[in-house]
């Protein structure tokens, strides 16, 4: 297998594909006029405050923006260890690009981008239902389809992030995966090192997904015995490991030679920048020191909430600062993990967990709680009748390493929903064994109840994505 062929159109895929590329391409052309205004303003600095102001996406960084524009370390360098390196191409582009037009074109660049990885993350899942499930055409769209109806993926295909280049590479992974044991031809070690390097790289929690996929894959080609699994995966294991020091390397060195100076530099330059504001409140008259004081202690509050809302972590050292031990699990499963990311609430739409929008927002309407019921229903079901399934439990071991990162450990637990482009592909998949295994009355039974869901995510979710792309964002300087 190369892994460039991944990427060809078959020739049953030209019009999944085209229908997919128009919707994302509408989708991103309306989320490029909304915020057009901001890149219209001359130089990085003005639109990059204005935005950081202004980009409500629900917690979603417009990192890719600002580094497409002016190349910097935006990314965290240990979670994305290769992001900011993956973006520099693309930097360079838009470089010369706007120096031939004269205007800023990462907006443009960046839709494109998003425009085919959503393209490619719709067909190879396609590819799985049809290929390693064995469902027909028909339901393998229809099921593609119900993915993308979903709220937080309907939302990614314009999410200026790593979320969906990371959900692309993630069905890939699963898709190889999937072609090795059905063809019985397997990638290469050096191969599935570029894989897992590129997918880990993006952010270095989809590694062990790779590693896991690798694992199930030479289990399921070598189950004879287990020295023969283990012989199978001997060649891979040096440079698999090479490329774990080459990631774990370049996060160290990038956190030790630019992050942590920088950090240094930033904590005293903010030191007297306080100082200076001391001095410049004492100098005021008494009443306009009282103005400023209760500036400071609402800016004060504003913080304590932020550190309320992110929870009570582990320890405040190193990476233990990101977990959280205090948010409540469940309320996050029926209000978010399977609530917010498949269904958008109607209060609080895209805002910010760490800005305004509290941590469990109710839905208005009880209705809404009987779709979310309804499709935890039909996974469970799809996750019994394929239990025996090599590729449901591939998939559900993806799915708990993010169930071990998000709950386990609560990293990202007070906005777990925005994380659903990175598991929530297990719906489907489960979902595909349920059809597969159904014949006559209930096959059709299933196939309207997914359809119907289908069209009320796409009505709901599509309404309020749209209404909300449609609203003019005031420009702030």
């Amino acid at each position: 297998m190369h892994l460039l062929r991944l990427f060809r159109l078959r020739r049953d895929e030209y019009w999944p594909a085209v229908v997919v590329a128009l919707l994302s391409a509408a989708l991103n052309v309306l989320f490029v006029l909304r915020l057009n205004a901001f890149f219209r303003q001359p130089g990085l600095g003005p639109y990059k405050n204005a935005i950081q102001h202004g980009f409500q996406l629900a917690g979603y960084d417009p990192y890719t923006y600002w580094g497409l524009s002016e190349w910097d370390y935006y990314y965290d360098v240990v979670r994305h260890p290769l992001l900011n390196w993956m973006a520099w191409p693309l930097a360079m582009l838009n470089g010369e690009l706007s120096w031939l037009s004269g205007v800023n074109c990462v907006q443009f660049i960046v839709a494109v981008l998003l425009t085919c990885c959503s393209v490619y993350s719709f067909l190879f899942l396609f590819r799985i239902l049809r290929e390693a499930v064995g469902v027909g055409r028909g339901d393998a769209l229809l099921l593609s389809a119900f993915f993308f109806s979903m709220a937080y993926i309907l939302l990614s295909v314009i999410v200026p992030d790593h979320f969906t280049p990371s959900m692309m590479l993630l069905l890939c992974t699963l898709y190889v995966a999937c072609h090795a044991v059905t063809t019985g031809r397997q990638l290469t070690p050096w191969q599935w090192t570029l894989l897992f390097l590129i997918t880990a790289g993006v952010t270095l929690s989809n590694g062990p997904k790779v590693l896991l996929a690798l694992l199930f894959v030479s289990g399921a080609l070598h189950v004879s015995s287990l020295h023969g699994w283990w012989s199978a995966l001997r060649p891979y294991m040096v440079p698999l490991a090479l490329s774990l020091v080459l990631l774990l390397g370049v996060a160290v060195w990038q956190r030790t030679n630019v992050v942590i100076p920088r950090e240094e530099s930033q904590k005293a330059m903010r030191q007297r920048q306080a100082e200076q504001e001391e001095q410049r409140i004492l100098s005021l008259p008494v009443e306009q020191q009282k103005v400023e004081r209760n500036r400071q202690a609402r800016r004060q509050r504003v913080l304590r909430l932020q550190a309320e809302k992110s929870g009570q972590p582990v320890s405040e050292k190193g990476l233990l600062r990101w977990t959280d031990v205090t948010t409540s699990r469940w309320k996050s499963l029926y209000e978010n993990m399977f609530g917010e990311s498949i269904l958008f609430h109607q209060q609080n739409f895209l805002e910010d967990t760490l800005v305004s929008r509290p941590v469990f927002v109710p839905y208005v309407h009880r209705w809404a709680y009987g779709i979310e019921g309804a499709v935890v229903l039909l996974f469970l079901l799809g996750i019994w009748m394929g239990r025996r399934q090599w590729l449901l439990w591939l998939a559900l071991g993806m799915f708990a390493c993010d169930l071990f990162l998000h709950l386990v450990l609560g990293f990202g637990l007070n906005e777990i929903h925005i994380m659903a482009p990175h598991w929530l592909f297990v719906v489907p998949v489960a979902l595909a064994f349920a059809f597969a295994h159904s014949r006559g009355p209930w096959l059709w039974l299933l196939r309207v109840a997914v359809a119907l869901l289908a069209l009320v995510l796409f009505a709901c979710n599509g309404y309020q994505l749209v209404t909300f792309l449609l609203k003019p964002v005031a420009i702030l300087t």
